[in-house]
């Protein structure tokens, strides 16, 4: 018989989550977060509750998640979440069974929210074995970060969830070489910083009249999860995140790229270039002051745009010149190559490239960490 059990108690989270009261619900909404359970019973079932995403662009979208078995790297079961409540059986057997699971998001925050509001068992959960020496990593940016239509075929479309894998990106490979924890707070289109106009606003030409508001990390990070929260139409007071929940030995920024493209379509101004080199050197500022001294600082860019490299060595030399902190690192990714690599949607780059990408950052962190 199944009987009920705690979600705050009996699972363990990882990724920034954020606990809902109204609905007692945890949600897991960014790229890569999600929970384990350890357990020995003949049936395990959780409840998933689903918030689906709608833009002009493309159209209604809802989130996957991936389940995987004790130490499988491949996932048992693959769900598109199009319900508003789904009951998903995570284990069945016969005979009481020991086994471990995890689920993870696998598609990315801006692209349909999930979260867990119940769980039952038919047998006994088992206390959760957590290794506290293992590395802990943390990822900042954008649609590169979060794996946009890395599991594509195609280089042009809009996107489809099935098409993006968060679990294959260059933060989950590099996290796996390095047997590290990681958090992935990533979110397509995003910019570094606002504009330095505060009337600009993205013109997109095939939908005539239509202006996309810009949104800019600088105005999300210090939350748990703006991202939902802003869609369930709250407009301040968002749940600030706790800083001392999760400790990264390493930080990586990877923004620069929306930033550059928006610059391009302000007609290259170079007082929007100062001003994104100012605001990246008060960025890092605030990482260090948010996450304190312990972690290396990696500013990143690639693999699909380098405009504003340069700007961002500068904004780490004036950083580093003024506070003295050399546990701070620039690192330029290696550019796409279509002949081997492929690309994914919209030129992003593919699974071969993430896998690359990840390489590369793992070998770079291990002379840091």
């Amino acid at each position: 018989m199944l009987r009920q059990g705690n979600i705050r108690h009996d699972l363990a989270f990882f990724g920034r989550t954020l606990f809902e009261e109204k609905t007692d619900t945890v949600f897991f909404n960014w790229t890569g977060s999600g929970f384990e359970v350890a357990f020995e019973a003949t049936k395990l079932e959780v409840v998933l509750l689903t918030l689906e995403s709608a833009n002009p662009f493309e159209g209604t979208l809802c989130p996957i998640v991936s389940v995987f078995l004790d130490a499988e790297e491949s996932p048992v079961q693959e769900i598109y979440l199009n319900q508003p409540e789904t009951r998903l059986t995570l284990h069945e057997s016969s005979l009481p069974e020991r086994h471990r699971i995890r689920v993870v998001k696998r598609t990315e925050n801006d692209k349909g929210k999930v979260g867990v509001s119940d769980i039952a068992i038919d047998g006994a959960f088992l206390p959760l074995e957590t290794d506290q020496t293992r590395l802990r990593l943390e990822f900042i940016g954008d649609s590169i970060s979060c794996g946009f239509g890395n599991e594509a075929s195609k280089r042009e479309g809009l996107f489809v969830p099935m098409e993006e894998n968060g679990c294959k990106t260059y933060c989950a490979v590099a996290a796996k070489l390095l047997d590290a924890e990681y958090h992935n707070i990533s979110v397509s289109g995003i910019s570094l910083c606002a504009p330095l106009d505060p009337d600009f606003q993205l013109v997109i030409p095939e939908f005539d009249g239509l202006r996309v508001r810009v949104k800019a990390m600088e105005d999300f990070y210090d939350y748990t999860d703006r991202v939902y929260e802003e869609t369930c139409g709250k407009v301040g007071g968002f749940t600030a995140w706790d800083f001392s929940r999760y400790q990264p030995d390493a930080i990586i920024i990877n923004l620069g790229t929306n930033d550059s493209y928006r610059i391009k379509a302000a007609g290259n101004s170079l007082a929007e270039v100062a001003h994104f080199e100012r605001r990246y050197e008060d960025f890092i500022r605030r990482i260090r002051e948010r996450n304190g001294s312990k972690p290396i600082i990696g500013c990143t860019l690639g693999p699909m745009d380098y405009y504003l490299y340069d700007n961002i060595v500068e904004a780490v030399r004036s950083y580093k010149n003024a506070t003295g902190d050399e546990r701070v690192f620039c690192y330029k990714f290696g550019g796409i190559y279509p002949m081997q690599e492929g690309f994914g949607t919209g030129d992003h780059p593919s699974l071969i490239t993430h896998a690359r990408m990840g390489r590369e950052l793992s070998e770079l962190l291990k002379c840091w960490i």
